[in-house]
């Protein structure tokens, strides 16, 4: 019961907090799917303007794709040079040519995105954890609660920084991109 009423009091806040960001960050999503729908891979510039957001001595990333990124930060979350976890998921989709309508639809309004539309870029549950059945202690996508059924989005999130869902209860350490 003690289990259960956590969980709840956890989803109350997901919710809660959903619902407040979508309300007052409404015009700045819709800016960014704006410059996203018109935006080439690798423009810092049209999101972040005079932000600095990379290193002083980065090359010019204006038409570079996530693979380009890849020449030189390496797959891999054990990797020193890997982006796993160091930017938001939608900057990847970004860089990979995905624009925000490709999931979320041609809307005002952005909700999460559905996990059957994750699994339709990035394959079947299974197929995913046979992918990262040497993540050790625990493949993260196949889990004894979920089997290979959990929900997209306990873990990866695409406007802010993904967390170790599993990490909450176990000493499982690991990466999430």
């Amino acid at each position: 019961m003690k289990r259960f009423l956590s969980v709840m009091l956890f989803l109350a806040v997901v919710i809660g907090v959903g619902f407040c960001a979508s309300n007052s960050d409404a015009a700045a999503w819709r800016k960014l799917a704006t410059a996203n729908a018109t935006t080439k891979p690798g423009d810092c510039a049209a999101c972040h303007k005079n932000a600095k957001v990379l290193p002083g001595q980065h090359v010019a990333t204006k038409s570079m794709s996530y693979k380009d990124c890849q020449a030189c930060h390496t797959q891999g979350s054990e990797s020193p040079g890997s982006l796993y976890g160091k930017i938001p998921g939608h900057h990847i989709h970004a860089l990979s040519g995905v624009q925000c309508s490709q999931c979320h639809g041609n809307t005002k309004h952005y909700a999460p995105v559905a996990m059957n539309k994750c699994l339709s870029c990035h394959g079947d549950t299974k197929e995913l954890a046979k992918k990262t059945a040497d993540v050790k202690p625990h493949n993260p996508h196949e889990s004894r609660h979920y089997g290979t059924e959990a929900d997209c989005n306990l873990c990866h999130h695409q406007h802010e920084k993904s967390v170790n869902h599993c990490g909450e209860c176990h000493p499982f350490r690991f990466v999430v991109p």
